[in-house]
């Protein structure tokens, strides 16, 4: 069980505290996967499926009526991205090895006569439940009509359990509730992390997403022994110190990144050499250049150098906890992968606990083959980062033991 140990009692009320055997249990799930122009979830893309897995089997195997409910994507973008649960539906088959009956409706008569017709120990998938714009409004009137379908409400969907939505946030209130057993597990380890690690503990901070990623790095400053940051939010500390460029960072870009320095600079590696690089024709051009040398006149900053990676992996060599939040660079870009790889590659023989969560930091780990080598990897995203910043979870909230 690494760093955690899992004889404290759950502050979230879990499967083992409701009564379920037999019952009809509403299980909001989060099966937003990638789908593939061939409409198809490989098994890079499965592993939201993947986590909810022992959850679905165990209640099966109480001889529950399981009504499963996620969401895929998000209305605004069905005219460019898949919204039809049609290829989940297969791959949860498959992985599941049992069949799952669909319906055609959220809530009503439909769904009440299937879930009455199926058989104690089968499942029901309900279409995409944000194609209701009651969702994301947070209604009662939603979540009261999905409430008549079940007995009990379990939530196996930590990775949306920062939003305030009505299958969230609301249903959970409505019924004996309780949080599944993976969304028990994230619960556990992040809480860990945000509470008492084992020293000394490294995080790993990168992305693109610089705004949603500033008071991380306050939180995690707080607790950690030494912070390496990838990728723009690099960047951005160096555009404070004058080695890149300031315009693709605001003013108050600016001024977090120096109170951020001001604070605990000491205890923040940057990166020491880059990956630059552009579009030529259809090929992208790359080459590693020395921070020294200045990226003032770098046409695009991809990727962190070896150098780099070398140097984040030397820190993360003594650390009892690393937690790792976002691929270093451009990665779908092969010109741009080398410096995720090695890291990926290169944490995964360290003895240390670590977690790592985020979607794309995931589909990483899962193509270099690295995955089962981390002691925790996160389904979660904004979740994670949520937690770990210490924000209220409107999904978890309803599932505390009172």
């Amino acid at each position: 069980m690494g760093i955690f140990s899992r004889a404290a009692v759950s502050p979230l009320r879990t499967m083992d505290d409701i009564p379920l055997d037999g019952k009809r249990v509403f299980v909001r799930v989060d099966f937003n996967v990638a789908i593939g122009d061939d409409g198809v979830v490989d098994e890079y893309e499965d592993y939201r499926i993947e986590a909810a897995l022992p959850t679905i089997h165990e209640l099966l195997q109480k001889r529950c009526k399981v009504i499963l409910c996620t969401h895929l994507g998000r209305p605004q973008d069905r005219e460019t991205k898949p919204t039809d649960l049609t290829p989940v539906h297969r791959r949860l088959e498959d992985m599941l090895r049992e069949p799952v009956r669909r319906v055609s409706s959220l809530h009503g008569a439909e769904v009440n006569a299937v879930v009455d017709g199926i058989s104690p120990g089968e499942a029901v998938l309900l279409p995409n439940i944000r194609l209701d714009e009651r969702e994301e409004a947070n209604s009662r009137q939603l979540a009261e009509h999905l409430a008549a379908t079940a007995d009990a409400y379990v939530n196996e969907a930590f990775s949306v359990s920062h939003r305030a939505h009505a299958s969230v946030a609301v249903l959970p209130t409505l019924l004996p509730s309780c949080a599944g057993r993976r969304t028990t597990e994230e619960y556990r380890v992040l809480n860990g992390l945000a509470e008492g690690p084992s020293r000394p503990y490294v995080a790993i901070v990168s992305g693109a997403k610089v705004h949603s990623k500033f008071l991380l790095l306050r939180r995690l400053l707080e607790k950690v022994d030494t912070l390496c940051v990838g990728g723009v939010l690099a960047n951005m500390f160096l555009a404070h110190q004058g080695k890149a460029p300031r315009e693709s960072f605001t003013y108050e870009d600016m001024q977090a990144a120096q109170q951020l320095w001001d604070d605990a600079g000491d205890r923040i590696i940057l990166p020491v050499d880059v990956v630059v690089g552009s579009l030529d024709g259809s090929e992208f051009t790359c080459e590693v250049v020395e921070i020294s040398d200045a990226l003032g006149s770098a046409v695009g900053v991809w990727d962190v150098g070896p150098e780099s990676v070398q140097r984040i992996l030397a820190t993360a060599a003594d650390a009892k906890t690393v937690l790792w939040n976002g691929p270093l660079g451009m990665f779908e870009v092969p010109a741009y992968a080398g410096g995720t790889r090695a890291l990926a590659e290169g944490l995964a023989e360290l003895p240390a606990f670590k977690v790592t969560g985020g979607g794309e930091t995931v589909k990483a780990l899962e193509l270099y083959g690295v995955r089962s080598k981390y002691e925790h990897v996160s389904v979660g995203g904004g979740a994670l980062v949520a937690l770990l910043e210490g924000n209220t979870m409107p999904g978890l909230k309803p599932l505390w033991r009172v």
